[in-house]
């Protein structure tokens, strides 16, 4: 059993950076099997449907981008949601990390046309809507105990999204940037700065 774990774990880290590397269109079990040194019928055995696998390997995507931010985020300290947004957003940008967005926005976009294909913890707390665990852990003003206005990580991340869509799309840093400090702008209020913190662009 633990060989099994072990085996499914070493295939899915595989076969995340087989997608990042040539995406999911035209994706058959097949030809990814072949490129992890494994078997259409195994990866099924693994992970069962084409579907699913997919959504396990957003899952690990979305771990490793977490991952990666925590530990960014555990060198910086930074102190404010605009902060922690301004060091999201370099980390983002990076060429080197705009395949894990492309990824996702890739499988998110399959999805929305085969949504009854896909499991139903896609759509839920292991899924797309997990982003949100990030920025409530990582900052109280966005937690259900927060004095902020309700809707704050919906609207951030939904900003977020589109600016990374944007900037993946045109490869324009400048005007995405600016547009990033604008949403950054308007989240500089009581309920989400300390006082007395000054407003720093990126």
């Amino acid at each position: 059993m633990k060989q099994t774990i072990e085996r499914r774990e070493e295939l899915l880290e595989k076969i995340i950076d087989a997608l990042l590397s040539t995406g999911v269109s035209d994706l058959s079990l097949r030809p990814l099997a072949k490129s992890v040194g494994s078997s259409a019928r195994l990866l099924i055995y693994h992970f069962g449907s084409k579907e699913q696998l997919l959504a396990v390997a957003l899952e690990g995507v979305r771990q490793r981008i977490e991952a990666s931010v925590r530990e960014l985020s555990a060198k910086e300290h930074p102190n404010s949601l605009p902060e922690f947004l301004r060091m999201f957003w370099r980390w983002a940008a990076k060429d080197s990390n705009q395949r894990y967005f492309r990824l996702l926005f890739e499988i998110n976009g399959l999805a929305m046309h085969n949504r009854r294909k896909f499991p139903d913890d896609f759509w839920g707390g292991s899924g797309l809507l997990a982003w949100v665990q990030l920025f409530e852990s990582e900052f109280d003003q966005l937690s259900k105990k927060s004095d902020g206005p309700p809707g704050v990580s919906t609207f951030v991340l939904a900003t977020l999204n589109g600016l990374l869509r944007d900037l993946i799309a045109t490869a324009d840093i400048r005007r995405t940037t600016a547009a990033m400090n604008v949403l950054i702008d308007s989240l500089s209020t009581r309920a989400l700065q300390p006082k007395n913190k000054r407003k720093r662009r990126i």
